[in-house]
């Protein structure tokens, strides 16, 4: 009699992970994350940083058309109680800063011109829409968005019931070119240091802590405001981190704040460096 062999029975390896391999497998995916994620900011930031780098050439490039234009530098124009007026041209009788005055030269002439030949009620209805309007080329992107903030200074101004909400600007020229009245610096012929030595505009600092509500000192009015803090800083002390306050020169990056020279070039400036050589 034939007896069939019969073959044994293949075991059957179980593909399920272990509880120990599920756990290593998480800890290796935690690792990458960890390690990746670092860098990817980083990465992010290094953007936002030549952003805002690109943006401070723009601003230098437009002040020295406007010095090659008028053959002055923007005058800071009458202080904080006043905002720029379009219908008084670039000299020092014009009440807006070096923002108002350089509009112009970055292709924002109809800005400028808004309001310009109008009866008051239409010209102030005018100027307002403008205060109302905020431009990329003056907010750090590592800092905040291009729109408005509100409006925590003096009211009404001498020349304007300022609205709720306003343009606020991340930058402020150094005061030794444009200030309150402004016959400081007439031209480039003017500048002692050389052009790629004269600080021309910069980051401004402001506290860490009032980017949304935009209610810090120095920062608590409008871009197109003539003289002060919001527009304009002393170049005297070390640029410094904005946790550590909202004065002088400063920014949110981790090593350092943009700073553009008299010849539109733009470094950036440690915050353990000297901001004036």
């Amino acid at each position: 009699m034939i007896v069939a062999s019969v073959p044994p029975r293949l075991s059957i390896r179980q593909s399920a992970f272990t509880i120990v391999e599920l756990l290593v497998v998480i800890a290796i995916v935690g690792l990458l994350v960890g390690v990746t994620l670092p860098a990817i900011e980083m990465a992010r930031e290094s953007a936002r940083r030549n952003s805002c780098a690109n943006q401070l050439r723009q601003q230098a490039l437009g002040v020295k058309l406007h010095e090659q234009s008028q053959r002055v530098y923007p005058t800071g124009g009458w202080g904080a109680e006043w905002i720029g007026d379009p219908d008084l041209g670039f000299s020092p009788k014009q009440p807006g800063g070096w923002i108002y005055n350089v509009l112009p030269y970055i292709e924002q002439s109809s800005l400028r011109e808004s309001g310009k030949g109008l009866a008051e009620g239409p010209k102030r209805a005018a100027m307002i829409k403008v205060l109302e309007t905020p431009l990329e080329i003056f907010n750090c992107p590592s800092r905040r968005l291009a729109r408005v903030f509100p409006y925590a200074g003096p009211r009404p101004l001498r020349n304007i019931d300022p609205p709720e909400k306003v343009a606020k600007s991340d930058y402020a020229i150094n005061r030794q070119i444009s200030s309150l009245k402004s016959e400081v610096i007439a031209s480039e012929i003017q500048l002692r240091r050389g052009l790629s030595r004269t600080i021309l505009v910069g980051e401004k600092r402001v506290s860490a802590d009032s980017y949304k509500s935009g209610t810090a000192a120095g920062d608590a009015l409008t871009m197109y405001i003539g003289d002060c803090d919001d527009i304009s800083r002393d170049v005297a002390a070390n640029p410094a981190p904005d946790s550590t306050g909202s004065t002088g020169y400063g920014g949110p990056h981790p090593s350092g704040c943009n700073i553009a020279y008299a010849d539109a070039s733009v470094r950036l400036v440690g915050f353990d460096s000297e901001l004036q050589e």
